[in-house]
C-alpha cells in the first residue's frame, strides 16, 4: 500500500514496542543540521516515545501501512500480532457460549413475565424449570472452559 504525498520527510516517535505514537511533517531530513532540533521537539511532544526518528515518505508510507519500528535494526518491518494469552482465549470461548445462550435467556425471561402478568401459574413453573435448566448447562459450559 503506498500513498501519495507532496512532504519529503516525517519526524516520528515510536514506543518501545516499535509502534508508531505519532509523526509530524519535517522541514528537513535526518542529515540536515536542523535535524536535531526538530527531533528535540518531537521528544517534547512525544515524551513516551522510545525513538524518535526523521523518515522519508517512503519510509513513513510504510509504517502508516502497518508495519513497526524494528527496535534492534531500525527498519520497518512487518506487524505480526501476538498469540492470545490462556486467559484471551478462554475470555473468547465464553464469548462464543454467551451468544449462544443470551437469546434463549432474553426468551425464556420474556415468556415468564408474560406468563406471571397472565397469572398462568402452571407455565410460569414449567417456564422456571426450563430457565433453571438452562442456566445449569450455560453454566456448566462457562466452567468447562475455565478448568479446560
Amino acid at each position: 500500500m503506498s500513498f501519495a504525498s507532496n512532504v519529503n520527510y516525517y519526524v516520528c516517535a515510536f514506543d518501545s514496542a516499535g509502534k508508531r505514537i505519532g509523526c509530524d511533517i519535517s522541514s528537513c531530513g535526518p542529515d540536515d543540521g536542523k535535524a536535531a532540533d526538530i527531533i528535540a521537539s518531537a521528544k517534547n511532544k512525544f515524551t513516551d516515545a522510545a525513538v524518535v526518528e526523521i523518515l522519508t515518505a517512503d519510509i513513513y508510507n510504510q509504517y502508516l501501512a502497518g508495519y513497526v519500528r524494528d527496535m534492534t535494526s531500525g527498519k520497518p518491518i512487518e506487524y505480526i500480532a501476538p498469540e492470545p494469552t490462556a486467559a484471551e482465549k478462554k475470555a473468547s470461548q465464553a464469548s462464543v457460549v454467551a451468544a449462544k445462550y443470551e437469546p434463549q435467556i432474553v426468551e425464556l425471561k420474556d415468556a415468564l413475565a408474560t406468563a406471571t402478568l397472565a397469572g398462568d401459574t402452571a407455565t410460569v413453573t414449567e417456564l422456571q424449570t426450563e430457565y433453571t435448566e438452562l442456566m445449569a448447562a450455560y453454566t456448566a459450559e462457562l466452567e468447562a472452559i475455565n478448568n479446560g
